[in-house]
C-alpha cells in the first residue's frame, strides 16, 4: 500500500510504501527539501497505519478495500466533529437547575406539614 504526500513546505509530491513506514525502513520526510513530522506524530501515524492495516486485512475476508483520503476532507469533519461537541456543552448548561428552588419547594413542604399539626 502506497501513501502520496505533497509537503506543505515546498510543495512537491513524493509517495511512501505503508510497509516501510511500519517497518521503520522509510521516515516521513520529504525527499526535495527534508522537512520532517515531529517523531510524536510519526508515530502515532504509524501505528494508525498498522492498526488499520489489520482491520482492512480482517475486512478482506468479506469485502474488497480502496479509499482515498484527503486532507481537507478531513479537516472539514474535525471541524464539524468539534463543533458538534461545543453544542453538547452549551445544551448540558441548559440542563442545570437552581439549587435553590428545591429548597424553596422544600419549605413549603414544611410549612403545610406544621399546618395539619395543628
Amino acid at each position: 500500500m502506497s501513501i502520496d504526500f505533497t509537503c506543505q513546505k515546498c510543495e512537491a509530491s513524493f509517495e511512501l510504501d505503508a510497509q516501510d513506514l511500519i517497518e521503520g525502513t522509510e521516515k516521513l520526510l520529504c525527499p526535495h527539501c527534508d522537512a520532517k513530522a515531529p517523531a510524536n506524530l510519526s508515530e502515532d501515524f504509524v501505528a494508525a497505519l498498522t492498526e488499520m492495516r489489520a482491520q482492512i486485512a480482517a475486512l478482506g475476508k468479506k469485502f474488497a478495500v480502496s479509499m482515498t483520503l484527503e486532507y481537507e476532507d478531513l479537516e472539514a469533519e474535525l471541524e464539524d466533529e468539534e463543533d458538534d461537541e461545543e453544542d453538547d456543552d452549551e445544551d448540558d448548561d441548559e440542563l442545570d437547575f437552581d439549587e435553590d428552588e428545591d429548597v424553596e419547594d422544600d419549605e413549603d413542604y414544611d410549612d403545610e406539614d406544621e399546618d395539619e399539626d395543628r
